[in-house]
């Protein structure tokens, strides 16, 4: 369970989030945290979120990312904004110094777990090469959390009639929705 101060690692990417409000903190209303990305490719898939705003803040470095096909770059000061339902890729650092940025989606539906869970999978090595989790893990996860985070590869409905089928073989297959 995230907490606010709680700083995890992603020990194959370098990627780190520094929690600063958690959902249970603020009822639900949203989660914040610092998020330091090293040099290198985005570390998520092209996605979509049906019921959550995400905003990044950039304090240092720069960000690239995706929004509507059309991909941008954002410095020190600007602010990024991703509504609800927006097919987007999230920020990463194109170089050459380490990108910090305030990253807060609202409202939090669970936000804070996944990316405590994703980082401590990296952690406990049960990640690929390039630090992510396989499908499977990825639906278990998605499972059990409020927000309804889909591929920006497939149609939603056809990935709300399969998540509970690839869930139910994740979890036959050991894996867990929460790792803490």
């Amino acid at each position: 369970m995230a907490q606010p101060g709680q700083d995890i690692e992603n020990p194959i990417t370098g990627e780190r989030i520094v929690f600063l409000h958690t959902g249970r903190e603020t009822h639900g209303e949203y989660t914040e945290f610092d998020h330091y990305l090293n040099p290198g490719p985005p570390t998520f898939p092209a996605h979509v979120q049906q019921n959550q705003e995400e905003r990044f803040e950039i304090i240092s470095g720069a960000a690239r990312y995706r929004l509507g096909g059309a991909e941008r770059q954002a410095g020190p000061g600007e602010v990024v904004v991703i509504a609800p339902g927006a097919r987007h890729l999230n920020c990463w650092n194109p170089g050459p110094e380490r990108l910090h940025m305030r990253h807060s989606l609202r409202p939090a539906l669970g936000a804070d777990d996944f990316w405590e869970t994703i980082l401590e999978l990296a952690r406990l090595g049960k990640t690929n090469p390039q630090g992510q989790v396989n499908v499977l893990q990825l639906a278990v996860i998605g499972s059990e959390i409020e927000s309804q985070v889909y591929s920006a590869g497939l149609p939603a409905w056809l990935q709300r009639l399969g998540l509970p089928v690839l869930a139910g073989v994740g979890r036959l297959l050991g894996y867990r929705a929460r790792y803490t």
